[in-house]
């Protein structure tokens, strides 16, 4: 075969992964501005390799939402603010992971128990009644992380945090901004 260029990518480079995904004949990008496939639904990974090998090219499939707008329509902070459109600005998503201010006041009562992430768009969508669980032990909860409460979280200490939180997606926001939005979320757990 000889000798190939390439490069691999899993969410890790500023990658159009779902416009080539969608290119590809992956699937369609929907309403909620996720890949989405009659098959599988949302829930999935989308992994790249580039490569300088000549690959034939597979075509775009159509889009299936139709008249749906279940994503929409069940947004707590109307951040897919048209179909195909969401402002980053506005997701919980965003809030929750990427934002180190403190959350608007005007969104804080939309998150409702969202600490960490948000699915709604997903998981209201008609297509992910097709997707199936995951058997990959790697992507489980390490430890007892979803058996803490919120009194636990926001009294925990960086060392205990390092260890819940160990090769966990939660490192990304840190414990300080995991406080912050389990404070946004539950209000004051030292009133109780």
């Amino acid at each position: 075969m000889g000798d190939i260029n390439a490069r691999v990518f899993v969410d890790s480079a500023p990658v159009m992964d779902k416009v080539w995904a969608q290119k590809a004949g992956l699937g369609w990008i929907g309403k909620n501005s996720n890949l989405i496939t009659k098959q599988n639904g949302s829930f999935f990974f989308i992994a790249e390799i580039v490569s300088d090998l000549d690959l034939p090219a597979d075509s775009p499939i159509r889009d299936y939402c139709g008249t749906c707008t279940a994503c929409i329509d069940e947004c707590p902070t109307d951040a897919i603010v048209q179909p195909y459109m969401v402002d980053g600005s506005k997701c919980i998503s965003y809030f929750t992971i990427e934002l180190k201010n403190q959350i608007p006041q005007e969104f804080k009562s939309k998150l409702d128990d969202w600490v960490f992430g948000c699915d709604i768009c997903q998981d209201v969508c008609p297509w992910n009644r097709f997707s199936t669980p995951h058997n990959e032990s790697r992507f489980q909860p390490t430890g007892d992380m979803l058996n803490l409460n919120a009194r636990q979280w926001m009294e925990m200490t960086e060392d205990v945090f390092e260890i819940i939180a160990h090769n966990s997606p939660l490192q990304r926001p840190g414990l300080d901004l995991v406080k912050r939005n389990v404070q946004s979320a539950f209000g004051d757990v030292n009133a109780e």
